[in-house]
């Protein structure tokens, strides 16, 4: 039995996607400008949460990827922040993340439904039973010059996560 071209398509896809060198990215020392993410910097990204709301108040969002930080490897029109490591959180509750993407400002992007949300939990103190390994986030593919923003949602006001993203280029 052979597979079908739509099939042996979709097999290429996701072997090119699991075998793509992959990037490991902390904050810059200065997000003034659209330069956010540093390869390799051992700084993480914070997003600092609402009471039971997405931070509401200025740079309560992690500015995670701007304009002058992709291609990530030169060449490429497409990255895929497909990872993320939470590092450390300032309460030991449950948070969602909520990754969103876009050309123009965060607010416009959360409008048009460019995001992805996931639920995470993290034990700050006891982090060997909850932390040390980055797990798969669902992201699209985004366009090489598009912004990422990550927001953090926890029940307690200026609850903070810290994170690492990984990514990849095509």
């Amino acid at each position: 039995m052979s597979l079908s071209k739509n099939m042996a398509t979709v097999i290429e896809a996701i072997e090119d996607h699991l075998h793509r060198r992959n990037r490991t990215f902390g904050k810059s020392s200065d997000q003034s400008g659209n330069n956010w993410a540093t390869e390799d910097r051992l700084v993480p990204f914070q997003a600092i949460s609402g009471n039971g709301v997405y931070g509401a108040d200025a740079d309560d969002e992690a500015k995670v990827f701007g304009t002058d930080d992709t291609p990530l490897i030169t060449g490429e029109n497409k990255f895929d922040p497909g990872m993320i490591l939470l590092e450390d959180v300032s309460v030991d509750t449950t948070y969602i993340l909520r990754l969103i993407w876009g050309s123009g400002t965060m607010a416009d992007a959360i409008t048009a439904g460019q995001y992805s949300t996931i639920p995470v939990m993290f034990d700050s103190t006891n982090p060997q039973l909850s932390a040390g390994i980055p797990f798969l986030i669902g992201i699209p593919q985004i366009t090489v010059g598009m912004k990422l923003w990550i927001q953090a949602k926890n029940a307690t006001d200026n609850a903070t996560a810290d994170f690492y993203l990984v990514a990849h280029g095509y």
